[in-house]
């Protein structure tokens, strides 16, 4: 939580500098189109200057330290429970020859709370301000407006991110949780409710509720025994008749009151509906801006391994060997259909058929992509390679310009291992299916534009991959 809190000041920082330019922007143009509007934007107490100003005052902040919060109620219910449990703690303590941490987190508790409340206050100040601004300017078209809630909407999400990984408990929370689970009167501590009763919470018991003067079963049970004494049975008899025969009388009532309030319930809602559609044809409004859910992320969460191969057929003359190739790539998710990346590639030549099976090296290559999603899974790929092949390959021969040719032997082992060049260009049609929890399958089709060139046997490459 530390650690968020430090990261979530950050961002709130960079946005309240980036939204005081951009108001003072904004309010030059409103200042322009509309001098009423800008005499009320002067009158407007609050602006994000002094959001900024305050963000940094901790003694300011600090006053919201009794807002609730539910990280911080498990937090308590925990350092309760294990407090309660000392005495078992200090035997244990004893038995295993080792002094357990006995430190006392409530300060510690109270001073996260506390900047959990501040970071929350300016926040909400922030929204508040933002709102403000766009009743204010959102009728006049200002340019800068768009650009202020894109930045408020995209710094809140990379703060949920953030707090979201915060919350994600690691391998040892996960167990110390699942032992202190399996512990009797653990739950209890962790029930947020701790305001019933007075603060007693949900399990105070009928002593408990007597002591501080609310009035139980049992005793409003004495109190009717003591003035009625014997006649308490026929008293609760007689009762128990007459609130029959009255229920009786009331059901055949409230049935016929029922269905009227039903009915007339039923016109009330249809006109509200009726109302509502008319007022969505009047006021269509278009969002501010399209929203982009991979900006909220932390940019390695936006990052997708992918692993793929695929085989291409030996040439007829001998020259060129079936070849395998293995790919590892990373795409960067620009949004949820558009990625695009970068990657390697190794190539191994496996011979000429399966009577003639030889393994040898037959290059690398450099790949770049782009990939956009359509539908069910279903995406359009284009991308480009560049292979360097060892120098002394035959099959690079046949493709040497006659007019400037290339050697085929060099004294420089790099260039002698990554000397021979191909290029490919392909675009294709590429389908995802679901392998487990985590992975993915991928299968991809695609046309090669620069095959004749490298002197392949056919335009079309199949690409078999996984995703994770």
């Amino acid at each position: 939580m530390d650690k968020y809190l430090k990261r979530s000041q950050r961002i709130q920082q960079k946005l309240l500098h980036r939204l005081k330019k951009q108001e003072a922007r904004m309010m030059k143009q409103l200042a322009a189109k509309d001098s009423t509007r800008y005499k009320q934007y002067l009158d407007m107490p609050l602006t994000y200057d002094p959001i900024a100003s305050l963000s940094k005052d901790t003694a300011v902040l600090n006053q919201r330290i009794g807002r609730r919060n539910a990280t911080i109620d498990s937090l308590k219910g925990i350092q309760q429970f294990i407090q309660k449990q000392s005495g078992k703690l200090n035997s244990v303590a004893g038995l295993a020859g080792k002094e357990l941490p006995g430190s006392d987190y409530t300060s510690k508790i109270s001073e996260l709370q506390s900047k959990l409340n501040a970071e929350q206050q300016v926040k909400d100040l922030i929204k508040q301000r933002s709102n403000a601004l766009e009743q204010l300017a959102g009728g006049k078209n200002i340019a800068g407006l768009k650009n202020i809630q894109k930045n408020v909407y995209y710094a809140q999400e990379k703060m949920k991110a953030w707090r979201e990984l915060a919350d994600d408990p690691d391998e040892a929370e996960e167990k110390a949780m699942e032992y202190l689970q399996g512990i009797e009167g653990f739950d209890n501590y962790l029930n947020t409710n701790k305001n019933a009763f007075g603060g007693l919470g949900n399990n105070a018991t009928a002593a408990d509720l007597q002591s501080m003067g609310y009035q139980t079963k049992s005793q409003m049970g004495k109190m009717l025994q003591d003035k009625f004494g014997n006649n308490l049975r026929a008293v609760q008899q007689s009762m128990g008749e007459q609130v029959q025969q009255f229920s009786e009388k009331l059901n055949g009532i409230t049935d016929k009151v029922k269905e009227a309030k039903n009915a007339a319930n039923e016109a009330k809602q249809t006109l509200v509906e009726a109302k509502a559609a008319k007022d969505k044809l009047k006021h269509i409004e278009k969002p501010a801006f399209t929203k982009n859910p991979e900006r909220g992320k932390p940019f390695w969460q936006r990052l997708e391994t992918q692993y793929n191969f695929q085989t291409m057929r030996a040439m007829p003359d001998g020259l060129r060997p079936a070849m395998l190739e293995l790919g590892a790539a990373v795409a960067f998710k620009h949004t949820p259909k558009l990625s695009y990346g970068i990657g390697l590639a190794a190539s191994i030549g496996l011979g000429q058929n399966w009577q003639n099976i030889k393994l040898t090296y037959e290059g690398i290559s450099i790949r770049a992509y782009a990939d956009w999603t359509v539908l069910y899974g279903f995406s359009v790929q284009a991308g480009y390679e560049q292979i360097f092949r060892p120098l002394n390959r035959p099959y690079l021969e046949e493709q040497a310009d006659p007019n400037n040719p290339q050697p085929q032997q060099s004294d420089n082992a790099l260039k002698a291992a990554f000397g021979g060049g191909q290029q490919s260009a392909y675009v294709g049609i590429m389908k995802r299916y679901r392998l487990s929890s985590k992975w993915s399958g991928t299968f991809l089709i695609g046309y090669n534009g620069l095959w004749q060139q490298n002197n392949l046997r056919t335009p079309f490459l199949i690409r078999f991959g996984w995703n994770k």
